[in-house]
């Protein structure tokens, strides 16, 4: 199964995002190809923050990756962050940034966000293949949408991601990181179904729940 480890966002604010993100759907400057959608929006209650991607991982592996991240996360306390600003990677994906309340940038090696990313990579590294991410990548964010044809959306995305750049989320407390199972084109509209394996608490020993 296909798994990987993420930050979930509270209701609120997926709610306040989705208020600004939400009417960019309906913008125009794309054409569907062979019936289908030129860009994938991720649903508002699938948006959450990718700590790391295992890929496949066999099922007697997963209870192992399980219990490697509730010890290791006990070292890593609840962060209190934001969503801030946009961007786009490789002209085909639109993102919402992610900054933590003490001020740091997402991206500076220092950022208690970033270890925790780091730890959540190594960890299942030890145990899953597929963890290797790219530097642009490692960027902490959430996924807003995704497009197949680079040279007909690249402009689009970069104007919803300038129109973005100014937003300002609500704060939150990040105290859990949630395991994830996804299946590819078993969501809405062929998105991914994202399924909760685990629930682990940052800075708690125990099993997960």
């Amino acid at each position: 199964m296909r798994l990987f480890a993420s930050l979930p966002l509270p209701r609120e604010v997926a709610a306040h995002l989705q208020l600004v993100a939400g009417p960019l759907a309906d913008v125009g400057g794309f054409a569907a190809s062979r019936g289908r959608p030129a860009v994938r929006w991720v649903p508002a209650e699938q948006r959450h923050i990718t700590l790391a991607f295992y890929g496949e991982v066999p099922d007697g592996a997963a209870g192992d990756l399980l219990a490697a991240l509730d010890r290791e996360l006990t070292a890593h306390p609840p962060l209190r962050l934001r969503v801030r600003g946009a961007g786009v990677f490789s002209g085909r994906t639109l993102w919402a940034g992610v900054q933590e309340e003490n001020g740091r940038r997402h991206s500076s090696p220092d950022s208690a966000l970033i270890r925790l990313m780091t730890a959540c990579e190594e960890t299942g590294g030890r145990i899953a293949a597929g963890t290797a991410e790219g530097r642009e990548r490692r960027k902490a964010h959430i996924t807003l949408a995704r497009a197949r044809d680079r040279r007909a959306a690249e402009p689009v995305l970069r104007s919803h991601a300038s129109a973005l750049s100014v937003y300002e989320g609500p704060a939150w407390t990040a105290d859990r990181v949630l395991v994830m199972r996804s299946d590819l084109g078993a969501g809405k509209g062929g998105t991914a179904l994202h399924t909760e394996l685990a629930s682990i608490p940052l800075g708690h020993a125990g099993d997960p729940r």
